[in-house]
Parts: structure tokens; C-alpha cells; sequence
């Protein structure tokens, strides 16, 4: 979270967070930042990429999501260059509610293409 003036602080940590319950964890009221660990699995094997979610709710102040608008390159920059983080995802959402598994699940998932063939126009003049 970033206080009043403009300190990035953490506002909480939890080890034991799955994606069903993330959308709880992240304020409704307030602009966030958050860092999750995703856990999933991967022709066999698991795998545990970072998830850089950014949410900025309707409701909160303007100074607040002007801040947080401004701030989120630089946050990612540090937690890339000095906490090391590898971020595989970037997620922006209005609403912590809009962060459901199957948001993040599908940002995983190769997106399966369903080729059509081409359709050849009936013929003009004829009905």
C-alpha cells in the first residue's frame, strides 16, 4: 500500500494463499498492488510463476489511483531488480471480485484456435 506520503508499504503476507481465496485478501476500498505466487502444473510438472496484480477500485479517491497509476512501473522495477522477482503475468482489475481462478488460470493456458476453412459466397443472381 502506499501511504499518504507516497511510501510503499507492505501491507501483508501470507504463505498459505490459494487463487479461491486471493480475491479476499486484496482491499475493495482501496488501490492495490499485489504479488502472487500461482502453483500449477505443466506437462507434469509443477510450477510456481509470480502474478503481478494491480487493482484500483472505482470507489477509492482520485489522488489515490493517480498515485497508484504513476507508481506501478517503478514497483514492478524494484521487485524485479531488487527482490528479485521473475514476473510472468501482469493483471489489472477494477475489483478484487474480478480476480477469479479462471482469470488467471486462462492466462496460463495456450488459447486454442479453432481454424475454419474457407466459405465460399453463394453466387449473386440466383434465388
Amino acid at each position: 500500500r502506499i501511504d499518504e506520503n507516497e511510501v510503499i508499504q507492505l501491507a501483508g503476507t501470507s504463505e498459505e494463499m490459494d487463487v479461491q481465496g486471493l480475491a479476499t485478501t486484496i482491499s475493495d476500498a482501496e488501490p492495490r498492488y499485489s504479488f502472487f505466487r500461482y502453483t500449477h502444473e505443466v506437462e507434469g510438472k509443477q510450477v510456481h510463476p509470480i502474478i503481478f496484480i494491480y487493482t484500483c477500485p472505482s470507489a477509492s479517491k482520485v489522488k489515490e489511483r493517480m498515485t497508484y497509476a504513476s507508481m506501478k512501473r517503478t514497483v514492478i522495477e524494484t521487485a524485479s531488480k531488487e527482490g528479485g522477482f521473475e514476473i510472468a503475468k501482469k493483471l489489472e482489475a477494477s475489483s478484487p471480485k474480478e480476480i477469479t481462478p479462471e482469470i488467471i488460470s486462462d492466462e496460463f493456458q495456450p488459447k486454442q484456435e479453432v481454424k475454419q476453412g474457407f466459405a465460399r459466397p453463394k453466387r449473386p443472381g440466383k434465388r
